[in-house]
C-alpha cells in the first residue's frame, strides 16, 4: 500500500514539473528602450501545443500584466483577441487587445517570429517591444521537492526493514 502510494506521489510530481512553468513578458517602448512599461507573465495549454504541430496560434490559459501602471487580465481581453502565437516552432509571444482606463488601446501582437505591443491614443501610436522568457522555477523549491521525495522514500526503507 506504502509502496502503491510513494509510486502515486512520484508520478505526480514528475508531471507537475513536466508542465511548463508561465512565461514572462517584459516591455519597453521603442523610443524608450531602456524604461520597462509592460511586465508580467502568460500561460498556454502545452498537450493543446504539442498535438497542433508547434506553429500557429493556440488560446492562452492565464495572462496576468501591468502596463504604465494598470492591470490586465486574461478575462479583460477584448473580442475573445487573447492567445499565443508559435512561428516555425518557435514561442514567439502572447497576443491580445485591451481597452485602457483612459480610453485608449493596448495591442499585444506577436507575428513573423517577433513579439511586440501598439499603445494607442488621441495623442497617436506609441510602439513596442516585448521580451518573451520562460520563468524558471526557484533552485530552493526544485530542492525542497527533491529532499521530501528523499524523505518520503528514507522513510519507506525504514517500515519495509523493521
Amino acid at each position: 500500500m506504502i509502496r502503491k502510494s510513494l509510486l502515486a506521489l512520484a508520478a505526480l510530481t514528475l508531471a507537475g514539473a513536466a508542465v511548463a512553468s508561465p512565461h514572462s513578458i517584459t516591455g519597453s517602448f521603442d523610443s524608450n528602450p531602456g524604461v520597462t512599461v509592460l511586465t508580467g507573465t502568460f500561460d498556454f495549454d502545452d498537450a493543446q501545443v504539442a498535438a497542433g504541430g508547434f506553429d500557429g496560434a493556440f488560446d492562452l490559459t492565464a495572462l496576468d500584466f501591468v502596463f504604465n501602471g494598470e492591470s490586465f487580465t486574461l478575462a479583460q481581453a477584448a473580442f475573445n483577441s487573447a492567445y499565443v502565437q508559435f512561428d516555425g516552432g518557435t514561442l514567439t509571444g502572447p497576443n491580445g487587445f485591451f481597452t485602457t482606463a483612459g480610453g485608449g488601446t493596448l495591442e499585444l501582437q506577436s507575428f513573423f517570429g517577433s513579439s511586440n505591443f501598439t499603445f494607442s491614443t488621441t495623442r497617436g501610436d506609441q510602439l513596442g517591444t516585448l521580451a518573451v522568457a520562460a520563468t524558471v522555477p526557484e533552485p530552493m523549491s526544485l530542492a525542497l521537492v527533491l529532499g521530501g521525495l528523499a524523505a518520503v522514500g528514507a522513510a519507506s526503507r525504514r517500515r519495509k526493514a523493521a
